[in-house]
């Protein structure tokens, strides 16, 4: 097995690793975290009950695994590649789409810290984070195509 289909392996199980991560912190926030106190606190409107919130958590939750089907695709196509290469690129083109995204993120928590608007070390990690997972998309990016190519 070459480099870069170990690395290409490495970095297919860290967006797995990050998918399920992200898929765990939705689901803390939204059933335990302040999301859910956010929904408890509000007074319900006439004739809404608590299984409508309820319903309103897991429909939240459902649309959060469809936005992580991306990331699920690359990671599990990534290590297919790694493993035996072939010549499909849709994984790519799925990695340089969510790289894009992920890497317009940057703007929210640069433009706050710019601002000052008071939460300078929360803006700071939020900005390093979605840099992290940049350079992680990047890197998978650039190794998915050198596997391709066979490199």
């Amino acid at each position: 097995m070459t480099q870069a289909r170990k690395n290409l392996k490495i970095y297919s199980i860290v967006i797995l690793i990050m998918a399920g991560l992200s898929l765990l912190n939705t689901v803390f926030e939204l059933f335990f975290g302040e999301l859910d106190a956010a929904f408890k606190s509000v007074p319900l409107p006439e004739g809404v009950t608590e299984s409508i919130v309820l319903i309103a958590q897991i429909v939240i939750l459902v649309i959060a695994v469809l936005v992580l089907l991306p990331q699920l695709y690359i990671g599990i196509k990534g290590l297919k590649m790694a493993k035996k290469p072939d010549s499909s690129k849709g994984h790519i083109v799925w990695g340089i789409i969510l790289l894009v995204i992920t890497a317009i993120g940057l703007i929210a928590p640069l433009r706050a810290l710019i601002q000052g608007d008071g939460r300078a070390f929360a803006n700071v990690s939020e900005f390093l984070s979605i840099a992290v997972d940049v350079m992680i998309l990047f890197e998978y990016v650039r190794l998915a195509r050198a596997v391709r190519k066979g490199k």
